[in-house]
């Protein structure tokens, strides 16, 4: 079994958001790094890691008959000061195992910051002056793709991947690879992103639910009431009547992962906003236009206008609303599963007594169903003409290693799930859709006795550690708790199992190539916070449907039912 490191998923989304102008969200922080002191100096590889060992002899890994070059672009610049002393973006100890291990130079055309990285990508699109190989999301791809600019990878995936990434592709079944097929061949390397990044969680202060003689909430109405008793019953005690009863941001609803969101919410109800979801006739339809999510926003109006949502919520970005739970002024967030390492760490940080518990939401039927969003979201490509267009899929299979810690790739890096970002030179991971959930059952498994931890990979067990340790003293150490809040008990509430309404894989190719998607997405957006904040009636939302439709959006469907 592969023994994964364990990236925290903040990281995973900062790389979604930089890269991923289709379903961009607020940017997100990375975690703080080691201190200098505690970050080790760059060394030469060692010679016996680049002994030949008989992996390497594989089309996986094996090396370029003579050495070439490869060009690529990055994002991520104004973190730099990350990177352990004498490392850089361009010339760290990872990149340098990479090179020696498949013989190639690897370079930057060019190295942005995260919030330009996008537009200077897309200028190099547009422009055609693209390199050897980059990240590019659907709607790239399918760019990409009219205008001739990449190569044909069909076979190059099968013969090329390693073992691991082929069985992460097969456990989507087969929606990943389908995803990057065009015309019947494929045009890119698809990513898996971990699917428990979508459901969003109520957070909740257990220490506020107990001075208060609460429980944790299971509905919607429960959300409700423990919000209302936060704000007029002082649970912090300060003799201010200034506690805000739930978060917003100017992003009400995003799959996946969003923080602050009111996804919950929208599922509870039977509404799945900003998917393309088969229906029970096995039609393709548009979660934003059903009655369903009608049915949603009238609740969410009632909340707002009673002023159990932030009032200033739709102005705020993530960070805004950050700040009023990591102050103490607000004891209920809604958020994935990953949330304890950004931004409640903070809050530990500040108040060793902010006990945060996870709660899933019950919907009408008393079970916990959620919007869950792609298997895949972004492609490696690679430049028409590029000689060696197995290359780029080759240092993947390095990179997992490195993560991973398989076939004695070096483990150079204490803190290297603050920075793999970083020394990756194409930072993208092939993730097992389900590996959250597995590492909440096996962590679990070992605290009871039935798996030996000593069979954990070395990034497993100093989380293990860490969980035990917080077991033994919460709270104590805000690190500590992150990892046992996130790794077992909000990824255990997952592992028990949930219901499922995906996004249709046909979805993506076809907004790619849709002209009306853009003005149909912003007449969206604008609608429902208008609606949650009564700029609009309620009722306005069947004006929307017809105007969405009008606009192009039945069209839209008709293409996607039609694939």
């Amino acid at each position: 079994m592969m023994k994964h490191v364990l990236l925290k998923p903040m990281l995973l989304v900062m790389v979604l958001t930089l890269l991923l102008s289709a379903c961009a969200g607020p940017p997100q922080a990375v975690q703080p790094a080691a201190s200098s002191a505690d970050q080790p100096t760059a060394t030469p590889v060692p010679a016996d890691v680049l002994a030949a060992q008989p992996w390497r002899q594989t089309d996986a890994y094996s090396p370029l008959p003579e050495r070439a070059s490869l060009v690529l672009v990055k994002g991520g610049q104004e973190n730099a000061s990350l990177m352990p002393e004498g490392e850089t973006i361009e010339d760290n100890r990872a990149l340098q195992y990479i090179e020696d291990t498949l013989n190639v130079d690897i370079s930057f055309a060019w190295v942005a910051p995260s919030d330009s990285f996008i537009d200077k990508l897309n200028l190099s699109i547009a422009s055609g002056d693209i390199p050897d190989a980059m990240i590019v999301d659907p709607i790239q791809l399918q760019q990409l793709v009219e205008a001739n600019a990449i190569e044909d990878l069909t076979g190059i995936v099968e013969k090329y991947a390693n073992a691991d990434i082929l069985e992460n592709w097969n456990q989507t079944g087969g929606v990943a690879l389908a995803a990057a097929t065009i015309d019947g061949k494929v045009m890119g390397i698809p990513n898996v992103q971990p699917q428990a990044d979508a459901p969003i969680m109520a957070w909740v202060r257990q220490d506020w639910l107990d001075k208060l003689g609460l429980t944790g909430p299971e509905t919607v109405d429960d959300v409700e009431a423990i919000a209302r008793a936060f704000m007029e019953q002082d649970p912090d005690g300060n003799g201010a009547a200034d506690t805000i009863g739930l978060t917003g941001t100017m992003n009400p609803v995003q799959v996946p992962s969003n923080l602050h969101g009111f996804d919950a919410i929208f599922n509870a109800y039977g509404a799945f906003p900003k998917i393309f979801f088969r229906n029970d006739e096995g039609q393709i339809v548009y979660g934003s236009v059903q009655p369903e999510t009608k049915e949603a926003l009238a609740r969410l109006a009632e909340l707002y206008k009673a002023g159990i949502i932030d009032p200033e919520f739709a102005t705020k970005d993530t960070g805004k609303a950050n700040e009023i739970i990591v102050g103490g002024k607000g004891g209920i967030m809604m958020g994935p599963w990953w949330i304890p390492w950004w931004p409640l760490a903070d809050s530990v940080s500040n108040d060793p007594n902010a006990n945060w518990q996870p709660f899933l939401i019950k919907d009408k039927n008393g079970e916990h169903t959620f919007a869950m969003g792609d298997y895949t979201y972004s492609f490696v490509v690679v430049k028409k003409g590029y000689p060696h267009p197995e290359l780029p899929l080759k240092i993947l299979n390095v990179q997992n290693d490195i993560s991973y810690g398989l076939n004695d790739a070096p483990q150079y890096y204490p803190n290297f799930n603050e920075i793999w970002t970083l020394l990756f030179p194409i930072p993208f991971l092939i993730e097992q859709p389900y590996v959250v959930e597995r590492m909440a059952r096996e962590y679990q498994q070992a605290l009871d006795g039935e798996l030996d931890p000593a069979t954990f990979s070395e990034a497993m067990k100093i989380e293990f550690d860490q969980i035990q340790k917080d077991i033994a003293a919460p709270r104590s150490d805000p690190s500590n708790w992150a990892v046992r809040m996130a790794r077992l008990d909000a990824a255990s509430l997952l592992a028990g199992g949930y219901n499922e309404v995906r996004t249709d894989p046909v979805a993506a190719r076809v907004i790619a190539v849709d002209p009306t998607w853009p003005a149909l997405k912003k007449l969206e957006e604008e609608t429902i916070l208008q609606i949650i904040t009564g700029a609009k009636a309620v009722d306005d939302f069947d004006a929307f449907v017809e105007e969405w439709n009008n606009a192009g959006g039945a069209a839209l469907l008709a293409k996607m039912n039609q694939e």
